[in-house]
């Protein structure tokens, strides 16, 4: 095997990890990572269309039309009109949707301290680094670098989380895409 390999195996294994991890820490709630991603965004952001939505979620691939359709069908979103464009539909949390994004954050902390537990002492400038040039030139990784500006952006601030620009986000997206061919 070579170091590429072995790279590729512990990425994927990571994930599954992880994944599996966090599945577990959230199905006594009954929603599951990806729902627990839109919820959060959703609470931390919303109202957003489903568009915007759809550049801020690395678990669904910027597609989260069937997600957000069960989670609208099970009461956890709703979907309205905007109030300044009747044409714009804006999709936002319920206070039961909300209430679990807060629950799922909770649940998630208990994820992230196994992580703090695994990692520590270790340096992850040189990982974050190694993976950001695994997805450069990817829509995820625009996706990652939105929602790291949103979350630098609030802790540098007292104010309140503010919604991403998600026009700057498709634009990147778009420029970084490399055509195939």
């Amino acid at each position: 095997m070579d170091a590429i390999e072995e790279f590729g195996l512990l990425l994927k294994a990571l994930t599954r990890e992880s994944d599996r991890r966090i599945n577990d820490l959230l199905r006594p709630l009954g929603i599951t990572a990806s729902q627990a991603e839109a919820l959060q965004l959703l609470d931390r952001y919303g109202p957003l269309s489903l568009g915007e939505l759809g550049t801020l979620l690395i678990a669904e691939g910027g597609h989260p039309s069937r997600l957000v359709d069960r989670m609208v069908t099970s009461g956890l979103l709703r979907r309205e009109s905007a109030d300044n464009d009747r044409r714009r539909v804006e999709i936002s949390c319920t206070a039961r949707g909300s209430e679990l994004a807060r629950q799922a954050r909770e649940r998630k902390e208990t994820f992230r301290s196994w992580v703090r537990d695994q990692l520590s002492g270790q340096d992850l400038t040189a990982a974050t680094a190694l993976l950001e040039c695994c997805l450069r030139d990817t829509q995820l990784a625009e996706t990652v670098r939105s929602r790291r500006e949103h979350a630098l952006a609030e802790e540098t601030s007292d104010a309140p989380a503010t919604r991403p620009n998600v026009r700057d986000v498709r634009a990147r997206r778009s420029a970084s895409v490399s055509p195939v061919g």
